[in-house]
């Protein structure tokens, strides 16, 4: 299997893993709504399609011949739950398109807090359908399903020059690099044994929210100053803006998660993370 396509390439998560399939040695091809954009940002040896989630015709035409598929969706923050999301009907279109061409392996990025107990909420819901929809495909699947990733912080949390936290942590989490789960996704896909499976992904050490945050901010060539706001307050601004809202239940089922270590198998079967957070803060 030495062609695989990726779904979400241009997203936070979806460029690591796609510049750590570009250099594993796979022929990446990436299905993207702008492929003006992708070909700025994406690493050189990406082959950049147009194809849209929506468009079910565009997704059989840009798997034609390809023979493992990536998926890195998700759901924006302004979002309602009666919306067109990419991980419900979308992934419906992708799956039947998949199908179509035959491909030889789906590789899905979920998440953690898939199975937390704040199960009232709807997103938890979507995130579990795709899960089920993907076992039941036909296709041979790896399902991720990741700790915090390290590019949270400089991409979701710096404002105005500051760090930027929501609320406090309850217990401590396995902050993973996106670098180092790109290559993790990377030898799945070489892998015959990685058909069928579900790994989770946890970086090399536990830290809590705070510390995260501290130690990110300390170690950056220019150190930032953390500020944290308290959930509460979050979630009252929520009335007056949906993103609001979205990002504080979001950070409510995260800081509530018992998240213990759980990659054992992982480690195993896909490699160890090595990156710190200092490592990360630093550009190393």
């Amino acid at each position: 299997m030495r062609k695989i396509a990726v779904i979400g390439a241009t997203g936070m998560l979806g460029r690591p893993v796609t510049a750590a399939l570009v250099d594993a040695g796979f022929k990446v091809t990436a299905l993207v709504r702008d492929p003006l954009t992708a070909k700025r940002v994406l690493p050189p040896g990406t082959t950049v399609l147009a194809a849209d989630v929506r468009d079910e015709a565009s997704l059989r035409a840009g798997l034609e011949g390809q023979e493992g598929l990536y998926l890195s969706l998700s759901i924006a923050p302004g979002e309602r739950e009666g919306d067109f999301h990419t991980e419900a009907q979308g992934l419906e279109h992708i799956l039947a398109a998949a199908r179509a061409v035959g491909i030889a392996r789906i590789g899905y990025l979920s998440a953690m807090i898939q199975d937390s107990e704040d199960s009232d909420w709807w997103v938890l819901d979507v995130w579990r359908k795709a899960i089920a929809r993907i076992k039941s495909s036909g296709i041979p699947y790896t399902i991720f399903y990741p700790s915090n990733f390290m590019e949270t912080l400089p991409q979701r949390h710096i404002m105005g020059g500051a760090l930027v936290m929501i609320g406090t942590g309850h217990y401590c989490n396995y902050w993973i690099a996106g670098r180092d789960f790109g290559h993790q996704v990377a030898r799945a896909f070489e892998i015959a044994e990685a058909a069928n499976r579900e790994y989770v992904i946890q970086g090399p050490e536990p830290m809590t929210y705070e510390e995260a945050a501290f130690r990110y901010a300390k170690a950056r060539p220019e150190p930032l100053r953390v500020v944290t706001l308290p959930l509460a307050l979050v979630a009252a601004l929520g009335w007056v803006s949906r993103p609001i809202q979205f990002n504080a239940r979001m950070m409510r089922t995260v800081l509530r998660y018992p998240e213990e270590f759980r990659a054992a198998d992982a480690w195993h079967d896909l490699g160890k993370p090595a990156t710190t957070i200092e490592d990360f803060a630093k550009g190393a």
